[in-house]
């Protein structure tokens, strides 16, 4: 049992309408859990003291938590904590630092985070990726994001920058969409991507609201859910072939809102990636589902503030 397994965190989840905190075993089991809605509004000394009202709640557990870690839909420095540009998902967060105001007020170190190196951070220590030294993992739900485990360490870029999984251009040769690459995994693949689509192409689109009802109709037989969600299977085993080729991974893991989907989204991925994938000595990887679910945040955010004591 590794040593971040004995000790215990507190893993927030700041997302684009709430803010779920949890008291998290190494193992990531939740202990503890809380949760309050996002006050767009609010300025970031409220937004941080409210958060901090609700870790004030847990920190008392016996045993006591020896770190916190915080995920958010952006960037900050991994030295000052700070928000290293906007975060329209999430206003409070500017103009103070999360891990300055934690660490001033409990005395406890904090690390903040994007929330696909959270995610990743988890599924390493407590889900999916326990089994492997290299892989990735995808984050499928409103945006596409994630990082990448090599030797088994989440690899940051410079400043603490994720990698921008999203950004991957697939389809240079597709103007019509919203980016300065084009083409790019997130506009192609995404639940937003996916909704959009099936609204363009069927009979019924602006009927249908959700991803989930996309998925449900393909899952019944309908001919354009289906089209829809295999020309995203597609394109996600495209991503995920480009990715093992250059770094000759293990394993990926999909998490996100499209990973509720189950084998369903595995079953329509795979049979894509041979054509994607290059290894005339090895094997594709492995394609898995993201173990801690709805907790991702929490639990990935607990283990980024463990892995944090190590640094």
């Amino acid at each position: 049992m590794s040593e971040g397994r004995l000790r215990h965190a507190i893993g927030v989840d700041v997302g684009g309408t709430s803010v779920k905190l949890g008291l998290v075993r190494g193992d990531g089991h939740i202990l503890t859990r809380r949760a309050l809605p996002l006050d767009r509004a609010l300025q970031f000394s409220a937004f941080a003291a409210q958060i901090g009202g609700e870790i004030e709640r847990m920190i008392d557990a016996d045993p006591a938590p020896v770190a916190i870690g915080v995920g958010i839909p952006g960037y900050a420095n991994p030295r000052t904590g700070a928000i290293m540009k906007p975060v329209p998902n999430a206003p409070p967060l500017a103009g103070g630092s999360l891990k300055a105001s934690f660490e001033e007020r409990f005395g406890l170190p904090t690390v903040v985070g994007n929330d696909g190196v959270c995610a990743t951070a988890g599924e390493l220590d407590c889900g999916a990726g326990r089994a492997f030294q290299r892989f990735a993992v995808l984050t499928l739900g409103t945006g596409i994001g994630g990082a990448v485990v090599i030797d088994g360490q989440v690899i940051e870029g410079p400043d603490g920058l994720p990698p921008e999984i999203g950004a991957i251009c697939l389809d240079p040769n597709r103007s019509d969409l919203p980016s300065r690459v084009p083409g790019t995994f997130e506009f192609l693949a995404s639940a937003t991507a996916l909704l959009r689509r099936y609204q363009f192409l069927g009979p019924d689109g602006h009927d249908v609201t959700t991803t989930k009802q996309v998925f449900d109709l393909a899952k019944s037989g309908d001919e354009i859910a289906l089209r829809v969600v295999r020309e995203g299977g597609r394109w996600i085993a495209q991503a995920i072939g480009m990715m093992s080729n250059m770094l000759n991974l293990e394993a990926v893991i999909l998490g996100g809102g499209l990973s509720l989907a189950g084998t369903f989204l595995l079953d329509t991925v795979r049979p894509f990636l041979e054509g994607f994938y290059w290894a005339p000595f090895g094997r594709p990887p492995q394609l898995l589902l993201a173990e801690t679910g709805n907790d991702a945040g929490i639990i990935g955010a607990a283990a980024l503030g463990l892995r944090g004591l190590s640094r």
